[in-house]
């Protein structure tokens, strides 16, 4: 399908569709994994949540190299210039493994110090370090698959993109029970079965992508030579969206950490809200992925009103959506909360944020769908400026406020997040309606 031509909806759900099936198949694994390691007691939930913060930390270098991938893989493609997207997607491969490498290392020596500046009660602490020398050891082929995703949807081949989640999702959901209960390995189970799915899915892509069964066909390793033009002009686009990662997941790590100030179980409750939220964001995501490179290849086919309406209708389409979900999530808060823990304090601390999310979420997506402009069209400052506004500007300080000043519970915590929810779509509507994005060479 020419996503630069014919119905722009239809376009979007072509593009969208898949990608919410994809990245919602991921989520759903991260709710599962969540729920066996759940029956594993409220430590190692809190063990995962903690670390998951220091890993979105490390990760934020992926971004870079994704975001700049985004914009150049989806702007030549729509340009027709297909030797082009050849070497972008060779030399995106390239930068993920060299990129994990370094960030991987930088985990294994960084974590144990995190952890105990973070305040990781001794159990939580030992499961959080044992799940992380997995993880880290396997960072290259994580970061790798979502270069293959990235690829297929960059070339207006969604439903590939979609099918290879599809696949490494499977297999992680099949070994997590294995590998932690039959294999006894514990939460380290659950870290080699995601790194084991991850290495397929990007062996899947490279075989996919050279078959000729793309719409593209590109023999990864072959002609596979480093081009620093090509790598510089990546890390350019993506710099800003690497510091808008920094700037999102270390905020995260310090609101994680103020968290853990209550106690490992309020701790669990915030790991289990932000699971459930993401059912709701997976909309956002999903559809910022396709909206992303609909923007890139319109931009590239010189359609500029084209790519402004593939953005309005994918915003409309995730606040349906997550509204939808939202009104469920909060009618049934307590019994979804239920389903992942016994801990009858756990449910009793996360269902007011569960409530909260439910709302907040719809902001949320709302604002990553309409980000698909920015990040499509790679002009990537304007969602870093909104992160720093939102994260270091409203909701940290929020935090502090009603935690140091008011002195109240939890609650408190989850209500200044839900504030910061509010601006940031406000924001993200008020600067793409400027549509200075439209006009972004690269």
């Amino acid at each position: 399908m020419d996503v630069t031509e014919g119905n722009v909806l239809k376009s979007v759900l072509y593009m969208g569709i898949p990608s919410m099936i994809g990245f919602g198949a991921m989520t759903i694994y991260g709710l599962t994994d969540i729920y066996w390691v759940g029956r594993l007691g409220t430590a190692p939930v809190a063990a995962i949540t903690l670390f998951g913060a220091i890993a979105w930390v490390l990760g934020s270098a992926n971004q870079i190299v994704g975001t700049g991938s985004v914009a150049l893989i989806s702007r030549r493609f729509g340009e027709r210039d297909y030797e082009a997207t050849r070497d972008v997607i060779r030399q995106t491969v390239l930068l993920k493994v060299l990129v994990a490498m370094v960030m991987g290392g930088a985990g294994l020596l960084l974590t144990p110090r995190i952890l105990g500046l973070m305040g990781a009660e001794p159990a939580a602490y030992g499961h959080a370090l044992a799940y992380s020398r997995i993880y880290f050891y396997g960072l290259p082929f994580m970061f790798t698959s979502y270069t293959i995703y990235t690829a297929l949807r960059g070339v207006g081949d969604a439903p590939k993109a979609m099918y290879i989640m599809l696949l490494s999702t499977g297999l992680n959901v099949a070994l997590d029970p294995v590998f932690i209960f039959v294999l006894g390995l514990g939460v380290r189970g659950a870290a080699m079965a995601t790194v084991i799915s991850a290495a397929v899915a990007v062996a899947t892509g490279f075989v996919v992508l050279a078959s000729g069964r793309a719409n593209i066909t590109v023999r990864v390793l072959r002609a596979f030579h480093p081009k620093f033009a090509t790598m510089l002009s990546i890390v350019g686009i993506g710099g800003p969206a690497g510091l808008n990662g920094i700037m999102r997941s270390v905020a995260h790590w310090l609101v994680t950490t103020l968290v853990a100030t209550f106690g490992t179980v309020v701790v669990a409750a915030y790991g289990l809200g932000i699971r459930i939220m993401e059912l709701g964001i997976l909309f956002g995501v999903g559809l910022q992925l396709g909206a992303s490179a609909l923007v890139g290849q319109n931009l590239g086919a010189r359609k500029k009103d084209r790519a402004h309406e593939a953005v309005v209708k994918a915003t409309f389409l995730v606040m349906a959506l997550t509204g939808v979900l939202g009104i469920v999530e909060f009618i049934f808060a307590e019994q979804i909360l239920g389903f992942f823990t016994e801990d009858t304090a756990v449910i009793e601390s996360g269902r007011l944020l569960v409530r909260l999310f439910a709302f907040a979420q719809v902001w949320i997506a709302m604002h990553i769908t309409m980000s698909s402009a920015f990040w499509g069209s790679g002009n990537t400052w304007p969602p870093t400026v909104i992160t720093a506004v939102i994260e270091w500007g409203v909701q940290i300080p929020l935090i502090l406020l009603v935690i140091h000043v008011i002195k109240t519970s939890e609650a408190g915590v989850w209500w200044a997040m839900f504030a910061a929810s509010c601006v940031e779509v406000l924001l993200t509507f008020l600067w793409f309606r400027r549509g200075h994005w439209k006009h972004k060479e690269v």
